[in-house]
């Protein structure tokens, strides 16, 4: 047996580095060494021991790597930048606040890596760490649904606290949400991610910023729409002698929402144009949303008006009214009525030249309102008139109508008539003239006939 291993033992080492060799020559013939790179990012790990400290930590270089692997080509051809991890511990930081960079492939050992570039190392700036309230604002982003309108959105909770570096929380200008709005067709919550951005509208990403609540909730309302009209009206009354000619304006409608039972009950929405003590045309923008009920919304938003009125100088008319042109409304059946002044009346219009030049005494129809004359005597009316849109009509004459019993006795007026409203018309009457002795003897013979006269001398009716 010793001698097998040691009879031409020189051959047979010889044998064996050959074998060697040739293994070596076929495993790098066939199988060769190669290289290749890869850019991954950097972990950072053990960043609570800068949070105990009151510090945050802000990445200057070494966040992300390129490193050169080494390996088989069978090997490196089934590498992929996930099979390696890199970390920088931060509780072992420099006294120039850089860490090391340790490099690890996860599905082999047989590799060779290398960092390169100018990033061997993480570097990182240390900073005091501050907190600060910011109220959180809603972005809505897509669009709801056609014929639907995302009204309110608000963030629960609407205050938010954010923790991070000085210099970074310093530039925080505003906190926002995101809400995805996409095709909504009614009300819902969503949750969404905080960010904080500067007075440019650009994400902060420097500082380590937290935020007290992330994700934040928001109830976004989602309301249908309704297309209603627009009306301008003038708002005062022009200089005298003046009056508004036309209104005219743009947009004459606008798209609003709001809750259903809301809408239900609006058709229009009207706006004042103001015109008082005017005498030249009036043009003015006006702001939609001032006039809008709680609750409705313009789909539009900041909807202007620009509107336009005709101010123009009013021509006059003068008319002649005879009491057979006038009109005695409401007469009661007791008592008989007569005109006692029967001269001509004149009425004075006022209004735009064109629509007062064709207008008679017939378009004003005067009458009188006799509801509230409730006993006979001597009564004076001021005329009424027919309304007619954008002509006044107006007369300081009065005219005197006696009213007597049907019987045809006069009553005594008693001066007061306790129900007259609705005509504005003040009766009066003069005192009861005292009876004398001889009044009383005759009284017997006279009867049927007054004891008094009344006095036609009475309030105006307006």
């Amino acid at each position: 047996m010793k001698k097998l291993f040691t009879e031409n033992i020189g051959l047979k080492l010889g044998s064996i580095a050959i074998a060697i060799i040739l293994w070596v020559l076929v495993v790098y013939t066939y199988d060769p060494a190669a290289t290749t790179t890869f850019t991954i990012g950097v972990d950072i790990i053990n960043g609570d021991s800068i949070a105990s400290l009151g510090k945050v930590y802000e990445v200057v270089e070494g966040d992300t790597i390129t490193i050169k692997v080494k390996a088989n080509a069978s090997l490196i051809k089934n590498l992929k930048a996930s099979d390696f991890k890199a970390t920088a511990d931060v509780s072992k930081l420099s006294p120039t606040d850089h860490a090391n960079i340790d490099v690890v492939c996860t599905k082999s050992d047989n590799v060779e890596i290398t960092i390169i570039g100018s990033a061997k190392l993480l570097e990182v700036k240390l900073e005091d760490r501050v907190t600060k309230q910011f109220s959180v604002t809603v972005e809505k982003s897509g669009n709801a649904m056609e014929g639907y309108f995302v009204g309110d959105a608000v963030a629960k909770p609407n205050l938010i606290t954010v923790s991070g570096g000085k210099n970074s929380i310093e530039k925080i200008a505003s906190v926002k949400v995101v809400a995805d709005i996409n095709g909504a067709g009614s009300s819902f919550n969503v949750k969404g991610v905080p960010k904080a951005y500067d007075s440019d509208g650009n994400e902060i990403t420097t500082g380590s910023l937290t935020f007290s609540d992330n994700p934040v909730s928001v109830a976004v309302k989602v309301y249908k729409t309704k297309r209603i009209s627009v009306i301008v009206e003038a708002s005062g009354e022009p200089y005298k002698g003046y009056s508004v000619q036309d209104i005219d304006y743009e947009p004459k409608s606008v798209l609003v929402a709001g809750d259903k039972n809301l809408l239900s009950r609006i058709s229009s929405i009207r706006v004042p144009l103001d015109v008082e003590g005017k005498i030249t045309d009036v043009e003015e923008s006006i702001s939609l949303s001032d006039f809008l009920e709680s609750g409705i919304y313009l789909v539009d938003k900041d909807v202007t008006i620009n509107a336009k009125c005709n101010i123009v100088r009013l021509g006059t008319k003068e008319l002649e009214v005879l009491p057979t042109d006038i009109s005695l409304n409401n007469k009661s059946d007791k008592f008989n009525y007569e005109f006692v002044n029967t001269e001509k009346l004149v009425v004075t219009l006022s209004g735009l030249s064109d629509k007062i030049k064709d207008i008679g005494v017939s378009d004003i129809a005067p009458y009188i309102d006799l509801s509230n004359t409730k006993e006979a005597g001597n009564y004076s009316y001021i005329l009424k008139f027919r309304d007619i849109d954008g002509v006044k009509v107006e007369t300081s004459n009065a005219v005197t109508i006696r009213v007597t019993d049907i019987s045809g006795g006069a009553s005594e007026n008693t001066g007061e008539d306790a129900n007259d409203e609705a005509s504005g018309a003040a009766i009066e009457s003069d005192d009861k003239k005292s009876e004398t002795k001889e009044s009383k003897e005759s009284k017997g013979s006279k009867e049927g006939e007054s004891s008094s006269v009344t006095n036609e001398e009475g309030k105006n009716h307006e």
